[in-house]
């Protein structure tokens, strides 16, 4: 009888020893999880910052025709996540387009979209440009044989209203969504 209440209170004991152990798990992980969703956070914010790194020497500035085949270039991976408008001589006439923020009018007909798509539009407000789109789908994927086909045609002096004249100089501008978070650049070629 004295082996079974030894083996009595060991099993309890031993119940009382798991149900403290796991208690303990249990508010670690609770603890954790607070942790791991700040951490997640802040690892969003420092890849939004390096994202947004890479288009920031294009934020109004004038460049080359071979700056934008360039973007073109290192951009191409990021379908769905950025898109590239550029308005070219060629395109429009011999006339350039006006990116000014303040004086801005979008017309699709004077833009080739690179990289992404969008049905979406481009409004002037403040000193920003902004994406908008009805149907709430900002960009769509275009895949990767096309994406290479445009860079193609992009650079090929024949095709005059697609060509990206690489010492033509190109105005630029970032473009941003509604929550003010990067999605692409407008390029317009100068006379």
């Amino acid at each position: 009888m004295d082996g079974n209440l030894t083996k009595a209170l060991w099993i309890g004991v031993s119940i009382l020893l798991f149900i403290a152990v796991v208690t303990i798990g249990i508010s670690i992980f609770s603890g954790m999880r607070d942790v791991s969703a700040l951490a997640n956070d802040k690892i969003g914010s420092i890849y939004q910052g390096m994202a947004e790194a890479e288009v920031r020497p294009y934020d109004g500035k004038e460049v080359s025709g071979s700056d934008v085949i360039s973007a073109l270039s290192n951009f191409s991976d990021r379908s769905g996540e950025i898109i590239i408008f550029v308005a070219t001589l060629g395109k429009n006439g011999g006339e350039a387009v006006s990116i000014d923020p303040q004086k801005f009018s979008y017309n699709e007909n004077q833009f080739e979209q690179y990289i992404s798509g969008t049905e979406g539009t481009i409004e002037g407000q403040e000193r920003c440009l902004i994406l908008k789109s009805s149907d709430g789908e900002l960009l769509t994927t275009i895949r990767k044989t096309v994406r290479d086909a445009q860079r193609r045609d992009a650079e090929n002096p024949n095709l005059t209203a697609n060509y990206i004249n690489p010492s033509g100089r190109f105005a630029s501008q970032l473009v941003y969504d509604e929550n003010m978070v990067i999605r692409g650049i407008v390029f317009a070629q100068q006379q």
